[in-house]
């Protein structure tokens, strides 16, 4: 009779274990997605700076391609006159330094989204 009461305790501690692993699985089916912005991060922030550094970079690239080619035209329209040409060299410096400094400042404006603060 006490072979037949040494089997029972083993038996229990696995209906136990059972019923503990099954007791886990329904609690942990019961969870649900929590949003991105959960620990204070907001992924889509970081996707909005993202695509206006990169609109910044592109509507800059297409102002110097454009200016380039006006350079050209101007160039050849003065028809190796000196005057013309240095005229023509610091026009286009000018603009390529205005195209540069609106580049920066789009892309400080994407630093600025988001309506966060730093500092005092």
């Amino acid at each position: 009779m006490q072979s037949g009461s040494r089997l029972q305790p083993p038996h229990v501690a696995r209906v136990l274990l059972l019923l503990a692993v099954l007791a886990a699985t329904v609690v942990l089916t019961q969870c649900q997605k929590t949003g991105d912005s959960i620990n204070g991060v907001n992924v889509g922030m970081f996707k909005r700076k993202d695509e206006c550094l990169a609109k910044c970079q592109s509507d800059f690239q297409k102002r110097n391609q454009a200016e380039d080619q006006l350079h050209q035209q101007k160039l050849a329209a003065c028809a190796g006159n000196p005057t013309c040409i240095s005229n023509e060299n610091a026009r286009h410096e000018a603009a390529q330094r205005d195209s540069k400094q609106q580049k920066d400042a789009c892309t400080n404006g994407c630093h600025q989204q988001g309506g966060g603060t730093s500092g005092p």
